[in-house]
């Protein structure tokens, strides 16, 4: 007894595994958009004003019944102040979805510092839409997205640029100044405090990491 094949070729069997994975990473990608608002304390139509989308696609993202484009990931990631890779669950970068060619140079205008008050802040994107194999921003204060213990695959990086920041990795708190370093895998639970108002660092998301390994401090 032979399979059918669908119009790409690919048999039944192939072709239903390949849409039970897609409706799960689409399910997972809603319950982190769903988290990621909740902890910033937005509704949908607070999103909906933040990025330019409208509510009825924002619930069909979180419902896991939308089909989204790389740029449109992109707004709803800034309107939640979330690094798209951490949005994403941290995917390699092959399983991104594909854009348009970058340019070969890409430069951000400085971001003017401000105060934060305890257990507020923002991020501002500092890579290009379509980078595929990390993503960097810049945070300011203490940003919802690790405000909370989080964990998704692959690697982070720390850099703190200026004031002091609390770190907390897997149990081990680290207490990081201007010009300390903190790399760690990101599946382990983690997050990241601002210990004052002027605190500013650097965060790099990388895909899942090729070699296993705790927290290192520089």
């Amino acid at each position: 007894m032979t399979s059918g094949r669908d119009g790409t070729g690919r048999t039944g069997e192939a072709a239903g595994a390949a849409g039970a994975r897609a409706d799960g990473a689409a399910a997972r990608l809603g319950e982190r958009l769903h988290a990621a608002r909740s902890r910033l304390g937005l509704t949908l139509d607070g999103v909906a004003q933040r990025s330019g989308l409208s509510r009825s696609f924002l619930s069909r993202l979180e419902a896991g019944g939308a089909n989204p484009t790389l740029r449109t990931l992109e707004q709803v990631a800034e309107a939640v102040e979330t690094p798209l890779s951490v949005l994403l669950g941290g995917a390699p970068a092959t399983a991104r979805p594909v854009g348009p060619p970058q340019p070969g140079a890409v430069h951000r205008p400085r971001r003017e510092p401000r105060a934060w008050p305890p257990g507020e802040g923002r991020t501002f994107a500092l890579t290009p839409v379509g980078a595929r194999r990390f993503e960097a921003v810049l945070a300011e204060g203490t940003p919802a997205h690790h405000a909370f213990a989080t964990s998704h695959p692959g690697e982070e990086l720390c850099v703190v640029l200026s004031g002091r920041v609390a770190a907390e990795v897997d149990g081990e708190r680290f207490e990081l100044e201007a010009g300390d370093a903190l790399h760690y895998e990101a599946a382990s639970a983690h997050r990241l405090v601002a210990l004052g108002p002027d605190s500013r660092y650097l965060l790099v998301v990388a895909g899942p990491g090729a070699v296993a390994g705790g927290p290192r401090r520089s």
